[in-house]
């Protein structure tokens, strides 16, 4: 029996932490090992965090898959967790993808292109609709607890909610209304609010499952996932 091995390129530190903290730990439970690796941004400046360009990700991606070797008991996945927000204009089908009216259809389109264009059975492509914040969305009651004096303002992010279907991966991604800059403004009478701290406490409170319950892509994702070491130890 091979044991399955996922290493997850993340965008950020806030991502990472997710990873480590929440996601591993959820995996492991589901008999895969899970590792991660920040961007590199800068070489020389030995930068990391942040996407500038698709060359970027797949020099990093082409890079850790050289180094992970498969053998008899080990086999490498790949894949990826960046937002949706703010993603670089030169990832494939950037443009079509854009051009789509339902958020699905955009993310799902930019998904296949990525795996196309990496061109590997062992990778999974994943972009978070619309950023990782909506993930925050989930445990909003968590949040008020995190920032205590800011149930009116919470109040009024649960009604943002409603608005999308409470569906968090449906709240948009312009400059003023992206999930992250709601939360900011939000707390931002009393509270400074902290991203990759907060991100992680409060989606760790909120599970998993209750994740994957309100987010129908990041759902999905998470079912390709589980699924490699059934797919893998029946061949």
């Amino acid at each position: 029996m091979s044991v399955v091995i996922l290493n997850i390129l993340c965008e950020g530190q806030t991502e990472e932490r997710f990873v480590g903290k929440v996601l591993k730990p959820y995996l492991k439970d589901k008999g895969i090992v899970v590792k991660s690796r920040l961007l590199v941004t800068s070489r020389k400046k030995n930068a990391q965090g942040g996407i500038l360009s698709y060359a970027q990700v797949i020099r990093d991606l082409q890079t850790w898959m050289k180094e992970a070797k498969d053998n008899s008991h080990e086999k490498n996945f790949f894949t990826t967790m960046f937002d949706w927000y703010r993603l670089p204009n030169d990832f494939p089908a950037w443009d079509e993808a854009k051009r789509q009216s339902d958020c699905y259809n955009s993310i799902e389109r930019l998904e296949a292109a990525f795996g196309q264009n990496v061109n590997k059975e062992n990778f999974v492509p994943y972009i978070q609709l619309h950023e990782f914040e909506a993930l925050v969305f989930c445990g909003l009651d968590s949040l008020k607890e995190a920032y205590p004096g800011c149930d009116k303002e919470i109040e009024g992010l649960k009604k943002v909610l409603a608005d999308n279907g409470n569906n968090p991966e449906k709240i948009n991604n312009s400059l003023e209304t992206a999930p992250s800059k709601r939360l900011k403004k939000a707390l931002s009478k009393r509270y400074n609010y902290d991203k990759i701290k907060s991100g992680t406490e409060i989606t760790e409170e909120t599970g998993i499952d209750a994740l994957r319950k309100s987010c129908p892509h990041f759902n999905e994702w998470l079912g390709k996932i589980e699924r490699l070491s059934v797919s893998i130890n029946q061949k």
